[in-house]
């Protein structure tokens, strides 16, 4: 038997229903597409030819004068009157036409109810007598456009249409006729019964959108709502909804569900009576439960939310259905259908899964009493958390739903259905706070989830952990019980990327109080990480840190990364706990992370929170590590240079670099560079660009500047052992400045050329366009590092822009004449200090780098440029 129209047609037509037509109970607003210009036009009564078209007025007045006529055949037949009736309706639609749908007319009312009780003995005359499907088939024929034979119903649904469009008076006349019962009766024919049909035409499009906007309107109000219950229609339309069946006309399925739930948001405690006095909901629960396995997931979910509609609606009234629901087994028939999409394959939420599960959520608020819960916060919290008592919002009364989500959650593994469960338990939180702990101190919901997350698949562990950080986070709370759980995780490992993520999340809960630096001491999480650092850096050490790149992505790494990172974050601002890592023996293992990229930004920081109580010890494996860094090691110097500068910005730590030989440390680290600035380039440096050499000369000298910086104890020991004179040999051997023979050029040769300022040449040792010869450039990059260094102010530029780990950027080749936009911010920075230094009198803070410079300026020399001695 055929099924009739393509279910597709039937989304289209109804497309917008929900949102636009339900909405009629507060203001009718007209349907799209009910006045579509493809509809058949049959109001179209006699004019005169020739002239303009009638005015709205004329046709109104015109209209007044005919239904008079009407008026007057009271002693005439019914058959005589009717035809009569009818004669009328083109008229009437077409003066609403005109009138942009605004209706002038006196007699509206008793209009109203003559087409009213026309429209339903037509109907009834259809109807009565005649077994299902033969009725079926004429309501349709009824109502069906049929070109230019007899348009008699097709008038009368239009008329109707119209008038149910206008005002509450009116549509009280229309629902006295018995029209509504008779709609319904026909809406329950046309979704049981379809015709056997392939061809849609428009007409069959335009007579549904009106006879359901009809039956719309009439819902909206209450006289119509009391109109559908002089039957048994609205109860056979409800079940017939949850006999879903192969043969049941998609054309006519969601007009049918899209007027069943209008119904259901404009109950009245007539409505609920009725349903609750037929067993409407028990009946409906056990169609579909027998069914919930037969049926697309999709399908069952959507009948289900149908009916769920119907408890909702009637919860304000009267809570008869809801207790219905609860003694007709709804709970499990909820889990059951929910658990029909853990076996589908879906990228995304289907509507129908949605609306289901805020239908679940609706119910844990629905009960008769608050939940009674006692106080069970476990101290310490953070700073702002309060736990009130008092309800505020919505609350959760009802564990059992709340019970459909846990069991959900606990069974389901598909990635889509797991997400929303976690949602829709985030939307209960958003409600009231204390919903969090009525439930978590009743069901443990959470507690739960943590030992089962590793079964679910990526996308519902990040998922989960997001809620966990939600706890923290919005409601500032620590929950203590969940975090010991999700640490026990962590210690087990099942799943590596579970575990990764779990540490993610600790990683920036841990960063939002320093009250985790002690609640994740004391609960044994720092030192299982460091009992696991260990074991890392034996194995590193014993590869031979032959470790890949930064681009390989490995789950292990990525781990044990992300563990040295929440180590780092657990001692910022916690003495006792960098003494626990030293306590623990782990000063040894981390400076074995050191050698890999990888981890070197965690490490460090862990070093440097160590300073603070032996900087010697960060003094020693810092500058030992610089010591011992091979000419390649470029990046390795930069980072270890980078966090000296940081740790010598303190008296105590420009005391331990002193003591721990950090100056001839970082002279070595210059004497190490000879010949890297050489022209052409010899055959050791061949792997280093002139600019990667310059910027660790810089940072080098950034950090010999702070340690010199206000500190006359450094100051003395550097000029008292010579350190001077050794920093400007350094400097002389990189390669880029003259030797002495070259000094003896005639002064004949450039004497009558003009002097230029040294803050001239500075700018063109930076400017990307400069015609200076590259050796030249890259004397006076060093010179005006020097520079900054004599004022004190070199070190002031250690947040330069750094060069991302996982790529070179390009930068400035003073050798080969290349463009950096490193190079141009680093003068940029140093050229403003040097302006606020001019804006006074200038300050020289280190006399003995004015010496060096004055030592190196005659060396600052070119063929192609002798002028550059002017300087």
């Amino acid at each position: 038997m055929s099924t009739g129209p393509d279910c597709h047609t039937s989304d289209l037509l109804c497309q917008g229903m929900e949102a636009e037509d339900i909405s009629q109970a507060e203001d009718r607003a007209e349907y799209p597409g009910s006045q579509n210009e493809d509809q058949p036009n049959i109001a179209q009564p006699d004019f005169p030819h020739g002239g303009q078209s009638p005015s709205p007025t004329a046709l109104w007045e015109r209209l007044e004068r005919k239904f008079l006529e009407y008026q007057q055949l009271v002693h005439g037949s019914q058959a005589e009157r009717q035809k009569s009736l009818l004669n009328l309706l083109p008229l009437f639609l077409k003066a609403w036409e005109h009138s942009m749908g605004i209706i002038c007319f006196p007699s509206l009312q008793t209009l109203a109810e003559d087409v009213s009780n026309h429209f339903a003995q037509e109907i009834q005359k259809g109807l009565v007598g005649k077994p299902a499907e033969q009725a079926r088939m004429a309501a349709g024929q009824l109502m069906q456009w049929k070109g230019d034979e007899d348009q008699d119903g097709y008038l009368l649904l239009k008329s109707v249409y119209v008038l149910t469009e206008t005002d509450s008076e009116t549509l009280g006349r229309v629902a006295e006729s018995g029209l509504p019962a008779l709609l319904l009766q026909c809406l329950y024919l046309f979704f049981v019964f379809p015709l056997e049909k392939h061809e849609l035409f428009e007409s069959d499009v335009q007579v549904q959108r009106m006879f359901v906007q009809i039956l719309l309107n009439i819902c909206s109000e209450s006289p119509g709502l009391e109109g559908v219950l002089s039957g048994t229609e609205l109860h056979s339309l409800v079940i017939a909804t949850t006999c879903l069946r192969e043969h049941n006309c998609c054309f006519w399925k969601e007009p049918t569900f899209c007027v069943l739930r209008a119904i259901s948001r404009a109950q009245n405690l007539s409505i609920v009576q009725y349903l609750q006095g037929m067993d409407c909901i028990k009946i409906s629960l056990q169609n579909l439960y027998r069914l919930a396995d037969t049926l697309p997931a999709p399908e069952v979910s959507e009948a289900v939310s149908l009916v769920l509609g119907f408890v909702k609606g009637s919860y304000p009234v009267s809570s008869a259905l809801f207790m219905e629901f609860e003694n007709g087994e709804g709970y499990p028939l909820l889990l059951k259908v929910l658990l029909r999409y853990d076996g589908l394959t879906q990228s995304q939420v289907d509507p129908h899964l949605e609306e289901l599960l805020g239908l679940v959520v609706w119910l844990t608020t629905c009960g008769r009493s608050e939940l009674k819960v006692f106080d069970s916060v476990t101290y310490p919290q953070m700073e702002g958390f309060k736990f009130h008592q008092e309800a505020s919002g919505e609350t959760v009364k009802n564990l059992q739903a709340f019970q459909v989500l846990q069991n959900v959650f606990h069974k389901a593994s598909n990635s889509v259905l797991c997400m929303e469960v976690l949602s829709a338990i985030r939307t209960i939180w958003t409600w009231n706070a204390r919903n969090f702990f009525l439930l978590e101190w009743t069901l443990q919901p959470i507690s739960q989830f943590v030992e089962m997350v590793p079964l679910k698949p990526a996308p519902v562990q990040k998922h989960f952990f997001q809620l966990l950080e939600f706890l923290v986070f919005e409601l500032h709370y620590v929950p203590h019980e969940i975090l010991k759980k999700v640490q026990h995780l962590i210690k087990e490992s099942p799943e590596p990327p579970c575990t990764l993520l779990a540490l993610q999340s600790v990683l920036r809960i841990a960063g939002r109080d320093l009250l985790f630096t002690d609640i994740f001491r004391d609960s044994g999480l720092l030192g299982l990480l460091l009992a696991q650092l260990r074991k890392q850096a034996k194995i590193l050490r014993k590869s031979g840190n032959t470790e890949p790149t930064l681009s390989f992505r490995d789950p292990e790494r990525e781990l044990t990364s992300v563990m040295l990172r929440v180590v780092a974050t657990l001692l910022k601002g916690s003495v006792r706990n960098a003494v626990v890592l030293k306590d623990h023996g782990m000063v040894p293992f981390i400076k074995i992370f050191l050698d890999d990229e990888w981890y070197r930004g965690a490490s460090l920081s862990i070093l440097e929170q160590l300073s603070v109580i032996n900087t010697e010890e960060y003094m020693s494996i810092i500058v030992g590590a610089l010591c011992s860094s091979t000419q390649g090691e470029l990046q390795l110097k930069l980072d270890l240079l980078k966090s000296l500068l940081r740790i010598l910005e303190t008296p105590k730590g420009r005391a331990a670099f002193r003591v721990s030989s950090g100056f001839n440390g970082l002279l070595s680290l210059l004497s190490d560079l000879e010949g890297a600035l050489q022209e052409p380039l010899l055959q050791t440096w061949q792997a280093v660009s002139p600019s990667q050499t310059l910027n660790l000369v810089l940072h080098t000298l950034s950090a010999l500047s702070a340690a010199l910086h206000l500190d006359p104890v450094n100051g003395d020991f550097f000029k008292r052992n010579g350190l001077f004179e050794k920093l400007a040999e350094d400097l002389c051997l990189l390669g880029c400045f003259g030797a002495l023979e070259e000094e003896g050029t005639p002064l004949q040769a450039w004497e009558d050329t003009k002097a230029r300022p040294f803050a001239d040449w500075l700018s063109e040792a930076f400017s990307s366009a400069s015609l200076l010869p590259p050796k030249i450039q890259s004397c006076l990059q060093i010179l005006s590092f020097l520079d900054s260094m004599t004022s004190g102010t070199l070190h002031l530029c250690k947040d330069l822009k750094e060069s991302p780990r996982a790529r070179q950027d390009p930068a400035v080749d003073a050798q080969k004449g290349e463009a950096s936009s490193d190079a141009q911010s680093y003068l940029k920075q140093w050229l403003d200090l040097e302006e606020r230094v001019d804006e006074g009198d200038t300050m020289i803070m280190h006399p003995g780098v004015l010496c060096i410079m004055v030592r190196l300026l005659p060396r600052l020399y070119h063929k192609d440029q002798p002028q550059v001695r002017t300087v």
